[in-house]
């Protein structure tokens, strides 16, 4: 079958959609974004993925899904076939000039814009590597809301939260879509106090009280302004005063205005009021701390995006241990990464992150984790730890194994995905059977019913 690069890629372009109704938001960002067509071979498409791992998860629960919307749009295609980059020389038929004509093409629609209008945002930061969860989600709309349609809906946007939750990330994937489809709109993104520093040396050398007239033309002929941080203006009342006046102007010029903030609007102190009331006239979301599943999702797109492999019990720990902010759980994975490649180990186990992260892990007293319960368990029992999240299946390693899955499924909430992926990759079905198996015994085998007491206790004194 001959067919071209452009038209492999309009098939999978079509299938996208499909295939998102039919999967978790989270398993779709992180999993079937990364995957990139490039071949029919055998009246198969050619599929790649960025690792082994993710290959693995895609075979074991959705290749059917994808198999059945790629098809509904090339009668040719029969199935796909995953592959990783390993493999990609044998199946690479697409003629590269294809790519390069398409790269030159993407580079000719470029148009040069004033650098007075034009913030260089961070090109990393994107809606498509965004990681949503429910923390975030609300946010996300709201901004490629925005984004889609500048001045039309919320606006102005005023997003709040803690420090490290992905604040500034939004800000610059609002910039970065509104450059590639509006080419034409005029932006500036900055903080608070880059803003508070531009009008004051605008009235260094002004002798009217107003603001000076580059200034006002600076900022009221803007199609977007955002401004992050913007708590920070608090206790400056001719930067609010300015501030002010300015947002009157792009609001009833239908301009869109976005600002961040660490707290809500409210909450912002020495600030006028009549400011408060406008921060508070479009759309007020929240970013909060991301959930478990949610900072393991994070985790493996970084992962994804160094090309760094690590395994699932790894990214599950990671996730435990650093609950605080985005940043630290970043920069967490960073050292992990920067200590295999000096090491030249691998990041298959718990020993290698303990040291990777010990600094970091010891000053940790937070919740109860999956890896603390595991660890008791081993002591309790005598066991090794590898051999209990292993595949041993020694009568006293499986039990020791089932009471572990048992006590995480009932002290924490945890998804039995998750668990079923910190223990060694099992199947929810397997952990299913195990949680309830010992919740059976408890109540009829004293035996087990005083483990259950004695571990529980022993746990709970963390």
């Amino acid at each position: 079958m001959n067919t071209n690069l452009t038209e492999i890629q309009e098939v999978w372009k079509k299938a996208l959609p499909i295939i998102s109704k039919s999967v978790s938001q989270i398993f779709y960002d992180v999993f079937i974004a990364s995957l990139e067509p490039i071949s029919i071979s055998d009246n198969k498409l050619i599929l790649i993925a960025p690792y082994e791992s993710c290959k693995k998860s895609i075979n074991k629960s959705y290749k059917p899904i994808i198999e059945k919307a790629v098809m509904q749009f090339n009668p040719y295609i029969e199935g796909i076939q995953i592959i990783t980059t390993s493999d990609v020389d044998s199946f690479v038929d697409a003629p590269k000039s294809i790519i390069a004509e398409e790269t030159t093409a993407l580079e000719e629609e470029k148009t040069t814009v004033s650098k007075d209008y034009y913030t260089q945002f961070e090109e990393s930061y994107s809606f498509d590597n965004f990681v949503i969860g429910g923390s975030n989600k609300a946010a996300f709309v709201a901004a490629k809301t925005v984004a889609e349609n500048p001045g039309i809906q919320h606006n102005p946007l005023f997003i709040y939260g803690g420090v490290g939750l992905g604040k500034t990330h939004i800000m610059h994937a609002i910039g970065n879509y509104i450059k590639s489809n509006s080419k034409k709109k005029k932006i500036i993104y900055m903080t608070s106090e880059n803003f508070t520093n531009d009008y004051i040396d605008s009235i260094k050398n002004n002798n009217s009280n107003d603001m000076n007239r580059q200034f006002r033309n600076k900022y009221r002929n803007l199609d977007v302004l955002m401004i992050d941080d913007i708590q920070f203006i608090s206790g400056k009342p001719s930067t609010q005063e300015a501030l002010f006046h300015l947002f009157n102007e792009l609001y009833q010029a239908k301009k869109q205005i976005v600002f961040t903030s660490d707290c809500h609007p409210k909450k912002i102190d020495n600030i006028d009021q009549r400011l408060t009331s406008r921060f508070q006239s479009g759309l007020t979301v929240d970013i909060s701390s991301p959930d478990l599943e949610t900072r393991i999702a994070i985790l493996r797109k970084k992962a994804y995006n160094k090309k760094f492999e690590v395994s699932n019990q790894v990214l599950n720990y990671i996730a435990e241990c650093i609950n605080t902010n985005i940043r630290e759980l970043e920069g967490a994975l960073s050292k992990v990464i920067y200590y295999c490649n000096l090491n030249g180990v691998k990041a298959d186990n718990l020993d290698v992150v303990n040291n990777a992260l010990k600094d970091d892990i010891d000053n940790i007293s937070g919740p109860i984790t999956m890896n603390f319960i595991v660890k008791c368990v081993s002591d309790y029992f005598n066991i090794d730890q590898k051999d209990l999240i292993g595949k041993k299946k020694t009568k006293n390693i499986a039990e020791a194994r089932q009471i572990a899955i048992y006590l995480i499924s009932d002290l924490i909430s945890v998804p039995l995905v998750s668990i079923g992926d910190f223990m060694g990759g099992r199947d929810h079905s397997t952990i299913i059977h195990a949680r309830d198996k010992i919740s059976d015994l408890i109540s009829t085998d004293l035996k087990y019913s005083n483990y259950i007491k004695d571990l529980t206790e022993i746990i709970k004194k963390k």
